[in-house]
């Protein structure tokens, strides 16, 4: 028999590797790397299907230049109506 002719189940491969005396440096490494692969896979298919690269979480954090001019800006409340306050705005500009 060939190693093309066996059949390994995902919980074989886990055995396999708990039976291996690994260290935890040693599994966070093989996490590490199994992790990047399955990400780039992602990122290959998503690209692949859409024709445009997925845009991260990452993708969109500010840089500390941008958060310094925003960082004192308070958030809008749940209740801030922005059509009145356009229509407001408008009203005494031209109003």
């Amino acid at each position: 028999m060939t190693l093309m002719d066996m059949t390994i189940t995902m919980d074989n491969i886990l055995n396999l590797l708990h039976s291996i005396p690994l260290t935890t440096s040693n599994k966070q490494w093989l996490a590490d790397h199994l992790y990047e692969e399955v990400m780039a896979e992602k990122k290959a298919t998503d690209n692949a299907a859409t024709g445009w690269p997925k845009v991260s979480r990452e993708d969109l954090q500010l840089s500390p230049d941008v958060m310094k001019l925003v960082e004192d800006i308070e958030p809008l409340p749940d209740s801030f109506d922005y059509d009145k306050a356009k229509f407001e705005y408008l009203m005494k500009k031209y109003g």
